[in-house]
């Protein structure tokens, strides 16, 4: 019986692990990095997109019209990950340091944009915090192009691959 308790508190443990993916771009370089549960480690995406490169140029213009059609049907997975997600952290850099009237074309295509991508957010993830949504210039960003940090856990991943099947 109390094997049983400790199997069924591992198991629980385990499924509320907590994943948060960091995507950063800087410089016009992405750099992804993961944390499950305490383990932080770097995600080598250059080589897979690299590898992906080298494979879509051995694909035909049908097959890549055949595997553009098949992501346009598969992005309920991606859309019922988010709804079981939350997004903690959104920040996308300004052009401009200057104020919005000194630059009003510039700064209001990035309004624009930045309204869009939160409206976006606010609509297909399960929980937003606001309060880090960041639209203005930071200085503590000031090499960053945008930020974006993503929460979820096990048994949501799980429940999303369950519902898609």
């Amino acid at each position: 019986m109390l094997i049983a308790i400790f199997i069924f508190l591992i198991c629980i443990l385990i499924l509320s692990m907590s994943i948060e993916l960091n995507i950063k771009s800087s410089n016009d370089t992405i750099k992804i990095d993961a944390k499950i549960g305490l383990i932080r480690f770097v995600i080598p995406h250059q080589r897979l997109i690299k590898k992906a490169l080298e494979k879509e140029k051995l694909k035909t213009n049908y097959e890549k019209q055949e595997d553009i059609k098949k992501l346009f049907k598969n992005r309920q997975y991606l859309n019922r990950l988010f709804k079981h997600s939350s997004l903690s952290m959104f920040y996308m850099a300004r052009f401009t340091s200057d104020e919005l009237y000194l630059n009003p074309i510039i700064n209001g295509a990035y309004l624009i944009l930045s309204n869009q991508i939160n409206s976006y957010f606010m609509h297909h993830f399960k929980m937003v915090d606001t309060s880090n949504i960041r639209l203005v210039y930071d200085e503590l960003y000031e090499n960053i192009d945008y930020f974006l940090s993503v929460k979820t856990d096990l048994i949501s991943i799980l429940t999303a691959i369950i519902i898609r099947n």
